[in-house]
């Protein structure tokens, strides 16, 4: 599930479905240095629709981060 799917018109830009184990595997690989995960753009909480609004545009050469810390 992506948070485009969670917001109100925007349709989710995958539907991918992990095997059992899947996101261990990534993370134990992200932990090792062996995969790197490239971020395309970083949005603050208060703009969840313009980078939902990105990521459904599949035009995406990276993650869409959504920064839910607050100042």
């Amino acid at each position: 599930c992506t948070i485009a799917a969670q917001v109100e018109g925007v349709a989710a830009a995958n539907g991918a479905n992990a095997v059992p184990g899947a996101l261990e595997e990534i993370a134990a690989l992200v932990a090792e240095g062996r995969l790197r995960v490239p971020i395309a753009a970083r949005f603050p909480i208060e703009q969840i629709r313009r980078a939902a609004e990105l990521q459904a545009g599949r035009h995406v050469q990276g993650k869409v981060l959504i920064d839910l810390q607050t100042e």
